[in-house]
């Protein structure tokens, strides 16, 4: 599998619309949606004492790498049923390479697995004003759209559920507020981004950083400089999926410009000292 492509982003950052717009170019791989149930079954959450989706580098044993990277391509093949006995001539037989796309929120916690799964991966960051996020976050909770990850609470915690992927320390904020615990997931996911490259200069060529807002204002300008990055060429279908303004699958209720602030503004004022670091970090005026 030739340089794949994984797009990162917290919770509720446009990742599922930027998704359905690059997984319609030419000779991308790609599943319907999210790819959570491969990396829980290599990865299941019952291997920790304390569920959390991060993977160490120590748990991608050789015997790992080499099966993952096997399922993976199966898995790829047996859901491509209109094409996949040509892909199956293409890439197995003659040996084309494969491009592959995956959009798991999750891979922000996976990216030590990712280094070593994926050495020559590219990376998409998609970030979004953290305000209009936490609010999409508290909105999506309790909306049903959303899996509900089973963890273990400690007593007096003011949720019944985890909603998003989970990320380490989230049993030192289940007592807090929903709004709180919303702001602070929005921030490690982030932060786990922005720290690993930190930690990995070398990879900062192949990361790119994009805005959900700039995705709004101009998509086929963002979809451009995708292509650009990564290789692949904009295809007739990718333009037709923006101009039909379709919204995707994870849509809560009807996008609208600063709907945060209709929904949940006091609250977010609330939160702001949990969100503003961060937000100033990732380029957004506070």
């Amino acid at each position: 599998m030739s340089r794949p492509v994984f797009i990162l982003s917290a919770p509720r950052s446009g990742s599922s619309y930027f998704y359905e717009i690059t997984r319609r170019l030419p000779d991308v791989w790609s599943f319907d949606k999210e790819n959570d149930p491969l990396w829980f079954q290599f990865f299941p959450y019952q291997r920790l004492s304390l569920p959390t989706d991060y993977i160490s580098p120590e748990e991608c044993t050789p015997e790992i790498i080499k099966t993952f990277r096997r399922e993976l391509l199966i898995e790829n093949l047996r859901h491509r049923r209109p094409s996949r006995w040509r892909d199956g001539f293409n890439y197995g037989l003659l040996r084309k390479p494969v491009r592959y796309l995956e959009k798991t929120v999750a891979n922000c916690f996976h990216l030590e697995a990712l280094k070593q799964l994926y050495p020559d991966a590219l990376l998409v960051h998609l970030v979004r004003d953290g305000r209009a996020c936490v609010s999409s976050m508290i909105e999506g909770w309790n909306s049903g759209v959303f899996w509900k990850r089973p963890l273990p609470f400690p007593e007096g915690a003011t949720i019944s559920h985890w909603c998003y992927p989970i990320p380490p320390g989230w049993q030192n904020v289940v007592h807090q507020s929903l709004a709180e615990i919303c702001a602070w997931s929005w921030v490690e996911h982030n932060r786990s981004v922005l720290e690993w490259e930190r930690v990995n200069p070398d990879c900062q060529k192949r990361l790119m950083r994009i805005s959900y807002e700039e995705l709004l204002a101009d998509p086929r300008a963002v979809l451009e400089q995708f292509c650009q990055f990564t290789g692949w060429e904009i295809s007739q279908e990718s333009l037709q999926y923006i101009q039909q303004g379709r919204l995707s699958w994870t849509t809560v209720s009807q996008p609208q410009a600063d709907k945060w602030k209709q929904k949940n503004g006091q609250t977010i004022n609330q939160v702001m000292p949990i969100i503003a670091p961060m937000m100033r970090e990732l380029g957004y005026g506070v």
